[in-house]
């Protein structure tokens, strides 16, 4: 009997301790460590989903999209749901129009990243590709479906450098931007890139249930797991530029094949009109996701660029740059517009030669004559008078050898000084190269930009404008040089009537930019691109041909100005295309005003 009661209480004993210990793990498990294990299984079946938010829409000055979403439908992986890469690659690459050694590269990189976050495995799939995935989407492992936003440019090459693209953030941008995730689209270049925190909006966050295969089963997690909350997603916010869509795109037609740049500028408030840039690109092509190799090859292509030469590409500005150097005469006095100075075709400084452009010369010139006729030697002979530091400051006051202002990216171009020689060669400056200088050749270089923002200068009576991209309610000019000082206007009345006779002179070196429209004035120029010694007859060693002018002449509205790299003449090449953009500008406000008047009728 006492055997069998002491067999009972070790039984009990063991019965007791058994449930002291289960409880103790149970506590241990659901009170200390519920919530971890909690969160490890939620982790298991919940999924938390992106949902790109589309990017604003760009609009031009009169309300048209130059650039909106259109819906695209793009495949995406889980990460950490990839088992076997190289049997989902070659499921994948029979279902989409992409090789499977190029999707392997892309899933074994993602599937490093062991991230519970999807990640973009194609873009814009096909409606045939995006039946098959569906159709086959249980043989396919942490793949699903995304609705994303597609970028349509309305057109196309003709505003693409200037509107920029979008692309997959890199990891300097995600280290940069915090905000931006790895995945994540943003701006890249041009517009797209300078307004990208406006433009990119806020994505959204989505939690769904998926099973063991990472199949997505519910998207109604809220009621059962409240402490995962959605985000609502915010479109990003519409941009209005200061650009017409329409004369943007006879700009860019107008250019033809040639490179070069076109910029069209509203001349008292500064604002772009149209800025072309050409070669382009088709921003259809760009937004794929491409292959390094393949990026170079296209890179690599004559009718490929990205970059915008209006703002980026530094050219010496050949005789457009007479302008300053006239004006910085009539300030300092070194020219008396009234006297004269034989043109023999030629001038000698130190016994070296430097020739005029007309070989038989321009015979008697004063200042006003040498800016209609675009005398050389005229130019050649009083610089030596001013001097480069005396020509210097007059250039820096019109915005030569810095930035515009323009919310673009953009380079600074040459404003050469002897300063600027000692510093950057090491050497002194020679009264030859003021010469050349004076007729906008040597070390200065400028950007389209910049000579229209000049041009304007002497256009609107003599306010620098800052240049802008975006369209404001504000309507006074934005002044940048001479501490918000108008520039002389007797020296600019002066200007005014010598870029009149540029065009509409007999031997004015711009006679092919005179309309029946409206009255135009400008100046030609041709900028060696090479010594004159050198003779070839191929297109990449031509002269670049500038031109830059204003209408009407009386009362100016806009500034256009021209560069055809390799152009050659200015008068032959640029000026014709010039005439073409303000009879355009023109012949479109004629026809807007019209439907005004019938509307407000």
């Amino acid at each position: 009997m006492g055997f069998l009661k002491h067999r009972f209480t070790i039984a009990s004993s063991l019965i007791v301790l058994f449930f002291v210990v289960f409880s103790g793990r149970l506590f241990y498990l659901q009170i200390y460590k519920g919530e971890e294990y909690r969160n490890f299984s939620e982790r298991n079946i919940l999924r938390a989903l992106e949902l790109p938010a589309p990017r604003g829409r760009i609009f031009d000055r009169n309300g048209e999209k130059i650039l909106y979403n259109k819906p695209s439908f793009n495949i995406r992986v889980f990460p950490r749901e990839i088992t076997d890469v190289e049997e989902l690659a070659e499921k994948l690459a029979e279902i989409i129009n992409v090789p499977e050694k190029k999707l392997l590269e892309k899933l074994r990189k993602i599937e490093t990243l062991q991230s519970f976050y999807p990640v973009t495995i194609a873009k814009d799939i096909s409606r045939e590709e995006l039946l098959l995935v569906e159709k086959n989407k249980e043989t396919l492992e942490g793949i699903f479906l995304e609705v994303g936003h597609k970028r349509f440019y309305p057109h196309g090459e003709a505003a693409a450098v200037l509107l920029g693209y979008t692309g997959i953030a890199d990891a300097k941008e995600v280290r940069t931007y915090g905000r931006i995730k790895a995945g994540n689209e943003l701006g890249k270049m041009g517009v797209e890139k300078v307004f990208d925190s406006e433009l990119r909006g806020t994505n959204g966050l989505e939690y769904v249930m998926v099973n063991a295969h990472g199949k997505v089963i519910s998207d109604s997690v809220a009621t059962l797991l409240p402490a995962r909350k959605n985000r609502e997603m915010v479109q990003g916010k519409d941009i209005h530029l200061t650009i017409d869509a329409q004369l943007q795109q006879f700009a860019y037609d107008a250019l033809g094949k040639e490179k070069g740049a076109i910029v069209a500028m509203d001349v008292k408030s500064g604002e772009i009109l149209a800025m072309v840039s050409r070669p382009s690109y088709r921003p259809e092509h760009i937004s794929k996701e491409l292959s390094p190799e393949e990026r170079r090859k296209t890179k690599k292509k004559k009718s490929f660029s990205l970059l915008n030469r209006s703002t980026q590409g530094t050219y010496p500005p050949g005789s457009v740059l007479k302008i300053i150097t006239a004006f910085a005469l009539l300030e300092e006095k070194t020219a008396d517009p009234k006297s004269s100075v034989h043109c023999p075709g030629h001038y000698f400084i130190n016994k070296k030669r430097f020739n005029c452009w007309r070989e038989e010369g321009h015979g008697d010139m004063n200042l006003y004559k040498a800016i209609v006729e675009s005398c050389d030697v005229y130019f050649y002979k009083l610089s030596q008078k001013l001097g480069v530091d005396g020509l210097y400051p007059y250039m820096k006051k019109f915005g030569l050898g810095e930035r515009t202002g323009i919310a673009l990216p953009e380079k600074r171009g040459v404003n050469p000084s002897k300063a600027w020689k000692r510093k950057h060669l090491k050497e002194p400056w020679y009264p030859g190269e003021t010469a050349i200088l004076a007729i906008g050749q040597g070390y200065v270089t400028a950007t389209p930009l910049q000579i229209s923002v000049m041009t304007s200068a002497i256009a609107n009576g003599g306010i620098v404008v800052k240049p802008k991209i975006r369209k404001t309610d504000e309507k006074k000019p934005l002044r940048i040089t001479g501490g918000g000082q108008r520039l002389d206007a007797k020296s600019v009345s002066f200007l005014k009537k010598a870029l009149y006779g540029a065009v509409n002179e007999h031997r004015g070196t711009g006679i092919y930019a005179r309309s029946k429209i409206t009255s135009v004035s400008g100046k030609t120029g041709t900028a060696q691109v090479v010594s004159a010694k050198f003779e070839s007859t191929e297109k990449r060693f031509q002269d670049h041909a500038w031109f830059t002018s204003y209408a009407p002449s009386d009362s100016a509205e806009i500034s256009v100005t021209v560069l055809v790299e390799n152009g050659g003449s200015g008068s032959v090449a640029a000026a014709p295309i010039a005439k073409k953009i303000i009879e355009t500008y023109f012949k479109l406000k004629k026809e807007r005003d019209e439907v005004r008047i019938a509307i407000s009728e």
